[in-house]
């Protein structure tokens, strides 16, 4: 059971382990760069300097081999010379140098001179970053040996990396043909005649030169297989030149004696000779790197990380900075406005639509294809099937559809067609033919590829339109659009590359199990498929809406909207105050009881800004004198003194010219 667990993890492995080797290569990477800034940032203080720097220079020639070894190149090479970092051994020796190097990188900032003071933050970095990723990229290399090594196979997580769900298979003819290499060799430095080995007996001597000279070999005595029949009856032409007492059969008369007791012939049927070299991600086989130009092979895979790699990995690092900036700077979380509740109501309609039409038992579900239902081969005859399938039907009566699929469901081409494309496209295209399957493709994707992809296309636009959604889902509707887009993309790639045959297991293709087929499958996949989008991009506008993810700062043309709107609200509350003031006043002018009150008012005030007066009389009304005045008082006093003395902290001349400007602002255009 580890064993078949272990094999089943080699086709992802393939995926992991190259991006382990990208990730070890950015660290080796990163450690040249931290030995150049340490030898740049080095103290000369001393004549031992150059010790320091010699080490740092080893480090960064020990991390340039080490990138050489994990790069496809010189394989041979540290095959012979180094096979610690050769294809048969794993990556516990690549670990412990990087746990090393990762320790010893740490180590240097111990340095006074290598803080972060004297390095600078930019540096510091650097170097900090190059020690933590060599020591945790140390411990996934030896978790990645211990889990891709297959030992009962002689599979090596190195072996994985470079062949992928192939690797048991590689090894075996790489073993054999080693064997059979080396078994060539002897045979030539023996230079033995055709016939049997000689058994004379030799001198102790030449015995004993011989076991020095060359390896030893042990050959069995002579078997003779008993169960020789058929081969006697089949060949005795061939038995009357052997010798008396020899038979036809006798493993004596090969060059060496061999055992083939309990050996059997195996099934050729599972050959990946016969049935293909590599299976890709989505189940097509490739039967070489040539035959099939569309297949995902290694090679491949290879140049499409070598081209892509340095255009994406900047880009990921970018995107994880800003990623930490914005979860930094982010708002507090704040309510879902209207305009994004729009936007998600549109999104869980069309969520529980598709997820609808991804139910099996749904009115509008395809039909399981006749081979699952009837338990039929890829090779049983059209009639067993169809009479299999009247006893599934009603009343043991078969549709005019059925009637219809027998008549053409007579060929392999047929099946193909039936599986790939579904029923409808077999009965009812007219202008699709057998030597074309592509004109089967052609009739089948409209209706049952563009149109749901259409559909699903134009409900992310109503999502994310800015007159319905608002500007929070709107930001998002490139980027929904483009994966919609790359979703319909890869539908279209899956059906146009798919093969009911090649793309099926080995059983199936040998006769031994019923054929599942993609169409039934990809029609219930695919509205998943618009779920799973739908319910991603839920969450996304969900998240950016309430500010608790994807926050976006406001542009400076947001942000002077948002200004002007803030004035304009503060001068209409200005406007709202004054105008209130202007009535009140206005009514306490017009009558007489609160204009007498306002006017005794004002008399007080002036009286106490006043302290020579202290009583104002007027005709008809008595006189108001003004207790305890506050200008009399001696602390004020004191407090104006020292005010007007400019020992008060007061700049008498700047607020008188405050208060000249604030008069002029504000008696400005009443002329």
């Amino acid at each position: 059971m580890m064993g078949n667990l272990k094999e089943s993890l080699a086709g992802p492995g393939y995926v992991i382990l190259n991006a382990v080797r990208a990730l070890n290569i950015v660290v080796f990477l990163d450690m040249i760069a931290a030995c150049i800034v340490m030898l740049v940032k080095i103290n000369m203080q001393n004549g031992f300097f150059f010790f320091q720097a010699v080490t740092h220079a080893v480090v960064a020639l020990i991390s340039i081999f080490l990138i050489i070894s994990e790069l496809p190149i010189l394989r041979g090479y540290f095959n012979r010379n180094w096979p610690l970092f050769g294809e048969d051994s794993g990556f516990l020796a690549l670990a412990g140098i990087m746990m090393i190097l990762g320790v010893a990188m740490l180590g240097n900032l111990n340095i006074e001179v290598m803080d972060q003071k004297h390095l600078g933050l930019a540096f510091w970095r650097i170097v900090i970053s190059a020690g933590v990723l060599a020591m945790v990229m140390s411990v996934i290399n030896i978790l990645s040996t211990f889990i891709f090594t297959d030992r009962s196979q002689g599979v090596s997580a190195r072996h994985v990396r470079a062949y992928g769900a192939v690797a048991p298979q590689k090894v075996l003819s790489r073993s054999i043909s080693r064997t059979s290499s080396s078994r060539r060799s002897f045979q030539l430095s023996m230079k033995r005649e055709e016939g049997l080995p000689s058994y004379s007996p030799q001198p102790a001597f030449k015995r004993m030169t011989n076991r020095l000279s060359r390896f030893p070999l042990k050959i069995s005595s002579p078997l003779r297989n008993n169960n020789n029949n058929n081969n006697n009856n089949n060949n005795n032409t061939d038995n009357n030149h052997l010798m008396p007492g020899h038979q036809a059969n006798d493993d004596a008369s090969s060059r060496y004696s061999r055992d083939t007791a309990g050996v059997t012939i195996p099934d050729l049927t599972h050959h990946p000779a016969i049935h293909g070299w590599t299976r890709n991600l989505l189940g097509n086989v490739c039967e070489s790197p040539h035959s099939a130009p569309h297949c995902l092979t290694a090679s491949s895979v290879k140049s499409l990380l070598i081209f892509f790699g340095p255009i994406l990995l900047p880009r990921l690092i970018n995107a994880y900075r800003g990623l930490r900036v914005s979860i930094a700077s982010r708002p507090p979380a704040c309510a879902l406005s209207a305009a994004a509740s729009r936007s998600l109501n549109v999104l869980f309609a069309s969520i529980a639509f598709f997820l609808v039409l991804s139910l099996p038992f749904n009115p509008h579900a395809p039909e399981p294809n006749i081979f699952n239902l009837t338990r039929s081969r890829i090779n049983t005859p059209t009639d067993v099937i169809f009479h299999r399938l009247t006893r599934l039907r009603p009343d043991g009566i078969l549709t005019d559809a059925d009637n219809l699929l027998r008549e053409k469901l007579t060929s392999v081409g047929a099946r193909k067609v039936y599986l790939t494309f579904g029923s409808d496209a077999l009965i009812s295209c007219q202008f699709c033919s057998f030597d074309n399957l592509n004109s089967y493709l052609i009739y089948y994707l409209p209706f049952n590829v563009l149109l749901p992809h259409i559909v699903h296309l134009l409900i992310l636009g109503v999502a994310t339109s800015a007159p319905i959604a608002g500007r929070e889902a709107a930001r998002w509707r490139t980027k929904f659009t483009i994966a919609g887009l790359a979703l319909a993309a890869l539908d279209l790639w899956i059906v146009a590359t798919y093969d009911a045959l090649q793309s099926a297991s080995p059983a199936v293709r040998a006769g031994q199990r019923p054929p599942s087929g993609l169409y039934y499958l990809i029609t219930l996949l695919r509205p998943l498929a618009f779920v799973l989008c739908d319910v991603s991009c839920s969450l996304i506008v969900y998240l950016s809406a309430t500010n608790r993810f994807f926050f976006k700062p406001p542009s400076p043309v947001d942000q002077l909207d948002n200004a002007v709107s803030a004035a304009l609200t503060q001068i209409t509350s200005a406007n709202t105050k004054l105008h209130a003031s202007s009535v009140a006043r206005n009514a306490v002018v017009r009558d007489r009881s609160l204009k007498a009150r306002d006017d005794a008012y004002w008399q007080t005030v002036a009286a106490a800004e006043n302290p020579n007066r202290s009583a104002l009389a007027e005709p008809g009304k008595e006189n108001l004198t003004v207790i305890n005045n506050i200008w009399d008082q001696e602390e004020v006093a004191r407090a104006v003194s020292r005010a007007m003395a400019g020992q008060g902290g007061v700049d008498l001349a700047q607020l008188g010219m405050n208060a000249n400007e604030f008069v002029r602002g504000v008696t400005e255009g009443l002329e």
